[in-house]
């Protein structure tokens, strides 16, 4: 059986293509009332050797990313939510930002994060949970990664 795809170009360098071949929901998420909640995402990641990386995000795991509400992929995003930072949570909590999309998480990776995760806070009025993510050499780490807005820059 083949699948029904459907392909739609939003901009001159943005292609979503889409799968419409219905499947059950396996997973533990629960949609919207008037929206659909993403449960998995497969990125290709160009990395510096000019080498591809396929990593599956899923958001159906214990792995920590349960409440993500963005995903960050370039200086210019960075930047835009770092100065949100500074106006709700204060200059320290944009400056970790920054710092972690700035730099390599370990002196030993093999580069700098490729995208940075954020999440809802846990607790309403806290920072949001903060995940620089495929910089590192572990893939997968065996547990969740640490909050990068909660170290010690």
């Amino acid at each position: 059986m083949s699948a029904l795809i459907e392909e739609k170009i939003i901009s001159n360098d943005i292609k979503l293509v889409y799968d419409l071949t219905k499947k059950p929901n396996r997973t533990n998420l629960k949609p919207k009332d008037d929206r659909a909640v993403i449960a998995k995402m497969r990125l290709d990641l160009v990395l510096p050797e000019n080498d591809i990386l396929t990593v599956d995000v899923d958001f159906d795991t214990t792995s920590g990313y349960h409440g993500n509400a963005m995903i960050l992929t370039d200086d210019f995003g960075v930047e835009m939510v770092a100065t949100a930072f500074e106006v709700k949570y204060g200059q320290e909590e944009a400056d970790k930002l920054r710092h972690a999309w700035a730099n390599k998480q370990q002196p030993d990776d093999p580069r700098k994060p490729s995208y940075i995760l954020v999440q809802q806070p846990e607790i309403k009025g806290e920072v949001p949970r903060v995940f620089g993510t495929c910089g590192g050499k572990r893939h997968p780490p065996a547990i969740a990664p640490s909050n990068i807005l909660s170290t010690e820059l």
